[in-house]
């Protein structure tokens, strides 16, 4: 999953900016002419941030560890003009994460609020104008995925769209037009058996490709499915193996689609066209951290990939992807073999009945919780009964 601590932007001059978080100082590392990395700090007393590019500026929005939000505006990287939308105080924004979508005359934001009396988490939309909060709207009820709780991207001056967890097995998204504030339908997008550990998506063109590793008790699936349109086509399983993966990524490179994860610390990769063919099993053989971390890649114009890999032992420097690969030995060991109809049938049926039985799992658990406090409830009265009941005297 994206660590929401560390972002890559490409600026207009083509090159990659970092912004990291670290031990509550927002830092920046900006690429030099020689190719270095030249850190500073932005601001410290921070808690969490976003970071997002409108127009000619890049903004940084970033709650504080004394309740304030500050929001901070740049055009050169250098200099910043933070400015506060809520004084100290506050305890709600401490670690919050927010997406956020400016505009001319008016400030959009996405956030999470947790309930710790009922457990529950509600995604919530605010509006800044003229100077002052709107009353927060409630989008809807989900579940943090871990790293970033929910992911934001913006599609058009007035258009966004977020991803998040709406059920324990199922992670959807959901578009939204921002003026007049118009709330689109939920679509789900990823449905499975296991947890989902981590997933990608690119918007190109009119299509969706969305890329996510699926864990189940004994096994660990890199899966595929491209979405056009309102239709969500059917899931190609590319990797299967009892081996841990992670750090899976869409990218586009020139008119091809890569899908690219991480087995057992080894880069692969697939080339995938038009959303239906799909290439071998290949292994990189680039350079590649050993100790990596995947965060929000964000400003390019022609936006060929929305999240980055960073090294963390080089100060989260991006990992720069060549087409150095080669095809594996044996890939029938570990590839999984090109999905049929058949197979797919089944592994839709496979993933039906996983649904089904942990409902009713949950539900045999909960008659079975109401049942104990029942029979609870009943002892404690019947001890009380006993207790009151008088003593009878034996003595003649």
């Amino acid at each position: 999953m994206q660590n929401p601590n560390v972002k890559y932007l490409k600026t207009p001059q083509g090159d990659i900016a970092i912004f990291s978080l670290e031990h509550n100082r927002l830092w920046c590392r900006r690429q030099t002419s020689d190719g270095r990395y030249t850190p500073f700090c932005i601001a410290e007393g921070v808690s969490a941030f976003s970071l997002c590019q409108y127009e000619s500026y890049t903004y940084l929005l970033y709650p504080t560890t004394d309740g304030r939000l500050i929001l901070s505006a740049s055009s050169d990287l250098m200099q910043w003009e933070p400015r506060p939308l809520w004084h100290a105080g506050d305890k709600r924004w401490q670690n919050t994460y927010c997406f956020m979508a400016p505009q001319k005359d008016a400030f959009h934001l996405f956030y999470g609020v947790s309930q710790p009396q009922s457990g529950n988490h509600i995604l919530e939309y605010a509006l800044f104008q003229k100077g002052q909060w709107q009353p927060p709207y409630q989008i809807d009820h989900f579940l943090p995925l871990p790293g970033a709780p929910f992911l934001g991207r913006r599609l058009g001056e007035n258009h966004v769209i977020l991803y998040y967890r709406s059920h324990r097995s199922t992670i959807s998204a959901r578009e939204i037009l921002l003026s007049p504030f118009t709330l689109g339908s939920l679509s789900p997008l990823i449905q499975t058996g296991g947890t989902c550990t981590d997933f990608s998506i690119l918007e190109d063109n009119q299509q969706m490709h969305i890329l996510y590793l699926s864990r189940n008790l004994f096994r660990n699936q890199v899966v595929y499915r491209c979405k056009q349109g309102s239709a969500v086509g059917r899931p190609f399983v590319l990797w299967e193996s009892g081996s841990a993966c992670d750090h899976c990524l869409v990218y586009r490179q020139q008119d091809k689609i890569i899908l690219f994860w991480c087995a057992n610390g080894l880069p692969m990769r697939c080339i995938c066209e038009n959303g239906t063919s799909i290439g071998p099993v290949e292994r990189c053989t680039f350079p590649f951290p050993l100790q990596s971390l995947k965060g929000e890649f964000i400003g390019a114009s022609d936006p060929f990939a929305s999240e980055a890999i960073g090294d963390r032992q080089n100060n989260f420097h991006p990992a720069i992807f060549s087409e150095n690969t080669q095809p594996l030995s044996q890939p029938q060991l570990y590839a999984a073999s090109a999905p049929s109809q058949v197979r797919e049938e089944k592994n839709d049926e496979l993933e039906e009945l996983r649904t089904l039985l942990s409902q009713r799992s949950e539900e045999i658990s909960a008659v079975n919780a109401k049942w104990k406090a029942q029979v609870d409830a009943l002892q404690e009265r019947l001890a009380a009964y006993e207790k009151s009941e008088p003593i009878e005297n034996d003595t003649p």
